[in-house]
């Protein structure tokens, strides 16, 4: 009887160290497979002890911290422009025969990156600053080409477009002097104010905003009021029919940009990187200054620095300052150490003159501040008599003159001619010794549209293209 208790007990000791080993074998399975969630537990294993399911849950949970992506560090423009974009969702099969015609033309989309390479940042700048999508970057490329002197039929001026009325409503200035509707810092602030003037009067619809923009807001009202009207949604889209031709086609051109800059692979187009850093400093200037004078100081050629400062109507900054100036970042500490070295009295230098029709030497001396008998002794004139189109040279504090024949002869350079009454694309033709085909591609008007005074023209001598 000893003997038979004897043998239970042990066979049941021998059963219980089975058992005991169990678990153990059942956790080695999963410690390979750390990035699998183990099987649950069933009932028959309910005992298994805490600190060996600890084992199972523990590699799972260190190589998901370890795995934990990084944020990427954004090196060109492009991919902030990208990462912003808000209207992508519009895009459905509503633009094929606009996305044709960009992707077939590599050339556009170069020079669009070449005219909008020096204030990209600083217009993606203030949009970012207010939250909009960053497709509002890209309006300029639809409204002017990204060209700080485009000018249109309707006397919209700069890379927004703005015409007289409402550049005035929003705080652009406009004189002799200075045209704030050129001035690239200040018309974006204008630009971007008005479009969230009205992006909040048409319900916060941001391609209805768009649309006004190019129309006005009461015309993509009353087209909103009729769609609803007759049971349509009174989005874009619906009423899209009922805008001018224009505006019809003004948004699809945006969204078909935007897509190239989206998906350039996509859609066989090439855009050359622009660094994500800012390339334009504005630099505060107290007295008056001759452009051509800062345009030296800073290493650029005139035309560059009127490139970057389209806003002054003159190589003269206006009368009353401060002014800003905007300068490359890398001109910038050249240009401040410079100008620190020469006496303000020779800021200004000479200023030219071209005259228009009805103006005479008394009008041009007092405008200028001088005498005839100056003006006469200055340019070698024998008589008060003028023609039209002659350019006078205008002594300002009596300094040595700049020397701006040498400055504009930068092969890339260009001036900007006033029209008078009289000019037409033929004359400045002739007297610039350009063809008008150029005229018209510099100024982007057609060849046969009559020019009006006061306007301005870009004119490239000797024919640059």
């Amino acid at each position: 009887m000893y003997i038979v208790k004897t043998m239970v007990l042990l066979l049941v000791a021998l059963g219980l160290a089975a058992c005991a080993q169990a678990p153990s074998r059942q956790v080695e399975l999963y410690l390979p497979l750390p990035e699998k969630i183990a099987p649950p537990i069933s009932a028959s294993k309910q005992n298994t002890p805490r600190r060996e399911a600890k084992t199972i849950v523990t590699p799972v949970a260190k190589e998901s911290v370890q795995t934990k992506p990084q944020p990427a560090i954004v090196l060109d423009l492009w991919q902030r422009i990208r990462a912003g974009f808000q209207l992508s969702g519009y895009l459905p099969d509503k633009l094929p025969s606009r996305l044709a015609w960009y992707n077939q033309r590599q050339y556009h989309m170069d020079r669009v990156v070449e005219r909008s390479a020096p204030y990209l940042y600083l217009v993606l700048e203030e949009v970012e600053r207010r939250g909009m999508p960053t497709e509002i970057a890209l309006l300029p490329v639809v409204e002017s080409g990204y060209q700080p002197f485009a000018l249109s039929r309707s006397g919209a001026a700069g890379i927004w477009q703005f015409i007289p009325s409402t550049g005035s409503h929003y705080g652009l200035k406009q004189d002799e002097w200075y045209d704030g509707r050129r001035d690239i810092l200040a018309s974006t602030r204008a630009a971007l104010d008005y479009l969230e003037d009205l992006y909040k009067r048409l319900d916060n619809d941001w391609l209805l905003a768009l649309a006004a923009y190019n129309s006005g807001g009461s015309t993509v009202e009353r087209a909103v009021q009729t769609a609803i009207r007759s049971g349509k949604s009174g989005d874009f889209w619906s009423i899209r029919p009922l805008l001018p031709e224009e505006t019809r086609h003004y948004i699809p051109k945006l969204l078909a940009i935007s897509a190239m800059v989206e998906n350039p692979d996509y859609y066989g187009i090439t855009l050359k990187k622009i660094p994500n850093e800012p390339y334009l400093t504005r630099l505060r200037i107290e007295k008056r200054i001759n452009l051509a004078t800062a345009a030296k100081l800073a290493g650029l050629s005139l035309a560059e620095l009127r490139q970057l400062n389209p806003g002054f109507n003159h190589l003269l900054t206006p009368p009353q300052g401060p002014h800003d100036l905007l300068l490359p970042i890398s001109k910038a500490a050249q240009f401040k150490w410079k100008l620190a070295q020469l006496p303000p009295e020779k800021w200004i230098g000479w200023i030219y003159h071209t005259v228009a029709a009805g103006e005479n030497l008394s009008v041009i001396a007092k405008r200028y501040g001088t005498t005839v008998a100056q003006l006469m002794r200055t340019n070698g004139l024998n008589s008060t008599l003028l023609r039209v189109g002659n350019q006078l040279k205008i002594p300002l504090g009596g300094n040595e003159p700049v020397d701006i024949a040498a400055v504009t002869s930068h092969p890339n350079s260009s001036i900007t001619h006033t029209v008078s009454s009289g000019d037409t694309l033929w004359s400045l033709a002739r007297r610039y010794r350009v063809t008008i085909t150029q005229l018209a591609r510099w100024n982007a008007i057609p060849k046969a549209k009559p020019l009006i005074p006061g306007q301005k023209l870009i004119i490239r001598p000797q024919g640059n293209t």
